[in-house]
């Protein structure tokens, strides 16, 4: 028997992949859901997702595991038009379109960017003339921007773009890991020329898919799959043991393999009895926390007419804490009635550590506050809630490629004991599913 220590995608994708391979397995999961970061709830007419909300099409491993659950039909695209703003200063600027991470794909739409100022626009222009690099180390993301692109674009475009996708500082964030295309691309000669061809030749459905009943969708489909005796809810693994055994409880558990699909730091406390070396590596990839504050408002309480898909906030050029907000209703069909608009505000974060430490009426009281100038709203909402998520983002610096092939080379000599998930390797839903499918494959044939 396999044991899979953690319920989140990663470790539910896992199990999902050992049960079609027929081999025995039991996922333990602490909390009283699956799903991790997934996390669907249907509030009256609203549909809310609480985390994920979405799946990068590029990735195609979340795209095909929903085609082959059956869900193909119920993968919806992002609605038209699907045009994201940079909120600076109290104006939201739209992004160019066509565009990649806010660079324009056109000499036109770099013309007419007045998010940048000409100066700025200007320097972007020369991107093509500057030398690439000549050493291979790692570079972060916010160096990489500065570098090929100018400084005002790391302010402007990826602090926060980038950032706010990895509740990051992308000073400190690896380009290698994050966004390994980028230094493909300038291997190749310009990073302007590779976005403009690739973002011209996009995809005509948008970058990203959901489900019409919510990303809760495919957690239910793969729980379903599974046998329903192969799933332990609200069960801590308080270690793991050589052998190889877990304790959890008063329990002893002995399995033929382990796999960890923990967070890095709770991995490090049940890796403590078999290996201090690799637990040290596992406590040394830094989280940070977030929150989030759902709203919903009657149609004519929101005088913004909403036309895209949100915008992020430099918040480097404007007062305030939230960092990015998303026009749900606007963004997918079918997440709020047609009289009503749903809307999502993020908060904490590398940035603003600090606003974790707000209530929950506090963050709910801070994004109408921030959000009423800038979407001309009139009335109070007529749905609010708050949503934590404490040390959920794994912060993959410049140093996390050389500790992840320090912990490969230290598990090599530990047949039998696996990680996977966000916190080593795997960012996002379609790479955590990638991986922990993956992850199960090589588990099975130990």
């Amino acid at each position: 028997m396999i044991a899979i220590v953690g319920g989140g995608i990663a470790g539910l994708s896992a199990a999902y992949e050992l049960s079609v391979r027929r081999i025995p397995f039991r996922l333990f999961e602490a909390s009283d859901r699956l799903g991790g970061l997934i996390r669907t709830e249907r509030i009256g007419a609203f549909t809310v997702e609480a985390g994920a909300d979405s799946m990068l099409v590029q990735k195609r491993a979340a795209i095909d595991l929903c085609i082959e659950l059956g869900l193909e039909s119920h993968l919806i695209p992002t609605s038209a038009p699907r045009t994201a703003f940079v909120l600076k200063d109290g104006r939201l600027h739209p992004l160019p379109s066509p565009a990649m991470l806010g660079i324009p794909a056109t000499w036109k739409g770099l013309l007419g960017f007045d998010l940048l100022p000409p100066s700025a626009r200007a320097r972007l222009a020369l991107e093509p003339l500057i030398p690439r690099r000549t050493d291979h180390d790692e570079e972060s993301i916010g160096s990489f921007f500065a570098r090929r692109f100018g400084q005002a674009t790391v302010d402007l475009l990826a602090q926060p773009l980038l950032g706010g996708i990895y509740s990051g500082d992308v000073n400190a964030l690896s380009l290698q890991e994050l966004m390994p295309r980028l230094a493909q691309a300038e291997n190749k000669g310009s990073v302007l020329r590779w976005v403009q061809r690739v973002a011209s030749s996009g995809d005509s459905g948008g970058a990203f898919r959901s489900l019409s009943g919510g990303m809760g969708e495919l957690v239910d489909a793969m729980r379903e799959r599974l046998a329903a005796d192969s799933v332990e809810l609200n069960a801590t693994v308080d270690a793991i043991e050589p052998g190889w055994k877990l304790r959890t409880g008063a329990r002893e558990i002995a399995c033929s393999a382990v796999i960890v699909a923990t967070p890095a730091h709770v991995a490090a406390r049940l890796l403590a009895h078999v290996d201090p070396g690799s637990a040290e590596l596992c406590a040394r990839t830094a989280y940070v926390s977030t929150a989030s504050v759902v709203l919903g408002f009657p149609r004519h309480a929101v005088k913004h007419p909403l036309k895209g898909t949100g915008f992020v906030v430099a918040r480097a050029s404007h007062a305030g804490r939230m960092n990015a907000c998303t026009w749900v209703s606007s963004k997918f069909s079918g997440r709020a009635p047609d009289d009503a608009v749903l809307i999502r505000a993020f908060f904490g974060g590398a940035l603003d550590p600090q606003a974790m430490a707000l209530s929950d009426d506090e963050l709910i009281a801070l994004a109408i506050g921030e959000l009423t100038p800038v979407l001309s709203i009139t009335e109070s909402p007529e749905l609010a809630r708050a949503y934590r998520w404490r040390n959920n983002s794994a912060q993959y610096d410049v140093f996390h490629s050389r500790r992840m092939e320090q912990l490969r080379q230290r598990l090599d000599r530990l047949p039998g004991l696996l990680v996977t998930g966000s916190g080593f390797k795997a960012v996002g839903v379609p790479d955590c599913v990638a991986d922990g499918r993956a992850t199960a494959a090589t588990a099975s044939r130990l």
